[in-house]
């Protein structure tokens, strides 16, 4: 009768550590459905030693690359120029830059990483840039650094001349904007993209030409949108020019931009630092904390981009990434691989125990 009894107390011993054990799995279970419903995004990092700095003369399959130049009102796409390479002139691999626009008349460039980040995530970018060899003596027109909609799996480029290749163009021919764009920060040489010609303008006092300038536009898609934040001559903080002032890269500077998530607001916000020396050691602050919270509805995801371009005037617009990376990291999706493996590993720690209390 003891034996019995002993059995069936080992039984009921091995029966109460297995439904503790199942309903451990099935908690383990619903906690990675859970979690793994949660939407995967990128954690943005690149340095300069990586093939997405543009460094290189092959393509960072990361990105989509397009340009063209306008003839005859007819767009013609062109392959951009990665300016490292084995041929005689070509720079040293390592030390290449991305040829945005050439040198010419009413071109445009872009390029746009094709990873989405969470729009919570923040980033921060710190890149060069060299704007060089106008024909005539006039800077023009500017490079954008810019985010769009995370979701769009087409990007376009924007209009060119003053909208530089982010905004649209309202005067002569019509050109649209960029598919879902959400804001743009430019380098503006000529000072056109501060105008009513290139997107909306909320405040008339700060919608006119603005050389020489960091100039902010909003939200906007194709045809509509794209107003005027923010337009700060650089000569009014005593930081010169945003045109390089040589005929070659010697004279390159260096920005960094910083795309802040607000928590207050549920809006990011944008500041926009500069050192004209180039060296990445001299930064001077331009735009501080402009809060985006008047530009429409966040998107859940980013995706960033670079565009640039000429007008009558022209220059040489090129870029070349020193970092950039995401300020919070990123949150992983737990798949049924790794509800499995969970499950085994949960199962192998629990049989030495169950084995037991069997035998017992």
């Amino acid at each position: 009768i003891c034996n019995n009894n002993s059995k069936k107390s080992a039984g009921s011993q091995y029966i109460k550590s297995f439904h503790k054990l199942a309903r451990a799995l099935i908690t383990a279970a619903m906690a990675c459905m859970v979690w793994g419903t949660a939407p995967a995004h990128a954690a943005i990092s690149i340095t300069e030693t990586d093939a997405d700095s543009f460094r290189y003369s092959t393509v960072p399959p990361g990105w989509t690359l397009e340009g063209g130049s306008k003839l005859s009102a007819v767009w013609v796409d062109r392959p951009l120029q990665l300016t490292a390479g084995p041929n005689p002139g070509d720079d040293a691999e390592g030390q290449g830059w991305l040829r945005l626009t050439e040198n010419a008349p009413t071109q445009r460039g872009m390029a746009v990483y094709n990873t989405a980040f969470s729009a919570a995530d923040g980033l921060q970018i710190t890149f060069d840039y060299a704007f060089h060899g106008n024909h005539n003596g006039k800077d023009a027109d500017g490079m954008v650094f810019y985010l769009i909609d995370g979701s769009t799996t087409t990007p376009t480029t924007g209009a060119s001349g003053g909208a530089l290749g982010y905004s649209l163009m309202s005067s002569g021919v019509p050109d649209p904007g960029v598919t879902k764009g959400y804001v743009g920060i430019a380098l503006d040489e000529f000072g056109n993209f501060s105008t009513p010609d290139a997107g909306a303008c909320p405040d008339l006092s700060i919608c006119k030409a603005n050389p020489q300038s960091v100039a902010v536009r909003g939200a906007g898609n194709l045809n509509s949108g794209f107003p005027l934040l923010k337009s700060v001559s650089l000569s009014s903080l005593g930081l010169g020019k945003i045109s390089t002032i040589q005929p070659d890269r010697s004279d390159a500077r260096t920005v960094r931009i910083t795309i802040s998530p607000d928590s207050a607001t549920l809006a990011p916000t944008v500041t926009v630092e500069i050192d004209p020396t180039g060296t990445g050691t001299n930064f001077k602050p331009v735009i501080t904390a402009l809060s985006l919270a008047g530009n429409g509805s966040v998107p859940d995801t980013f995706k960033m981009g670079f565009s640039a371009s000429t007008g009558y005037h022209d220059n040489y617009h090129e870029v070349r990434i020193r970092s950039a990376k995401t300020l919070v990291s990123a949150v992983p999706a737990l798949g049924q691989g790794t509800l499995g493996a969970l499950a085994v590993l949960l199962a192998l720690l629990s049989w030495p125990a169950l084995r037991r209390r069997f035998r017992n």
